[in-house]
């Protein structure tokens, strides 16, 4: 069995840049970006608000197209990878039809993809996610984190070899998000999947990522490559451990948080 079958896909992003609109009126959105997202690893993206950490996810998905510069997932096109139904996306609003059963929307993404019906195969991850009970439900009956465990359920029953995380805890309050933070890694690590995050929180990106890459304003560029190399699965009291503080001391200066932190005028 070949690595990318057991571990999941190296993905290949080679000097990949996106300019919207042409001349004067063209906003450059990712200068040139290099990257390599190992077989079976989570990277996160952090930087600015409008840095393009968004873009650059849009298209590895295939969902967008680069100005410059290619990406490679195993040797094929995003697009190629994407019409096997071997990519997921996740986004911060969990996007589930509001007229379907939980289970139903589950079951539409394996249709979507040309994959059998699994009713098994769904009540399992519905089990794993905490909904079992749950199938019957519509979205509207279901709490916010509810509906993103279903988001993240509807995006595994698929079995993705890539799946691509955009901001996939930011609608839900804090409590909720760090409960998710803390359960779901475990589920979606568990296959052989290699993951891409996008997320605003620094916390966030160390305790679920095994590699941060921290980008700059617009047009986006690396600044950073952090590797995290914590035990894993990570648990909540990691989050105390001076191991823990100082990867997010070292993410927060390479995005100059500490400098603005150090400027600001005293209370």
């Amino acid at each position: 069995m070949s690595s990318s079958v057991s571990h999941g896909p190296r993905v290949e992003i080679a000097g990949v840049g996106k300019t919207y609109g042409r001349g004067v009126r063209g906003v450059e959105a990712i200068g040139s970006i290099d990257l390599e997202l190992r077989p079976g690893t989570t990277t996160a993206l952090v930087g600015p608000s409008g840095c393009g950490k968004s873009t650059l996810l849009r298209i590895v998905a295939g969902l967008d197209h680069a100005t410059s510069g290619s990406v490679s997932i195993d040797g094929e096109t995003p697009a190629a990878y994407r019409q096997r139904g071997d990519i997921a996306v996740a986004f911060q609003d969990p996007a589930l039809l509001p007229w379907r059963s939980i289970a139903s929307n589950l079951a539409l993404a394996l249709r979507l993809t040309g994959r059998p019906a699994a009713p098994d195969r769904i009540a399992q991850l519905l089990e794993l996610v905490g909904l079992g009970g749950f199938e019957r439900s519509r979205p509207a009956e279901l709490s916010g984190g509810m509906r993103q465990r279903a988001a993240i359920a509807r995006c595994l029953v698929t079995d993705p070899r890539l799946l691509l995380l955009d901001e996939p805890f930011g609608a839900v309050d804090e409590l909720t998000r760090r409960r998710l933070n803390l359960e779901l890694p475990a589920i979606w690590q568990s296959q052989p999947t290699t993951t891409l995050l996008v997320t605003h929180s620094i916390t966030e990106a160390v305790l679920l990522s095994d590699e941060i890459v921290v980008l700059s304003p617009r047009p986006a560029g690396i600044v950073a490559r952090v590797e995290v190399g914590l035990e894993k699965p990570r648990r909540a009291d990691q989050l105390a451990s001076p191991a823990f503080v100082e990867l997010v001391s070292r993410v927060e200066h390479h995005l100059g948080i500490d400098t603005l932190t150090a400027a600001s005028p005293a209370a």
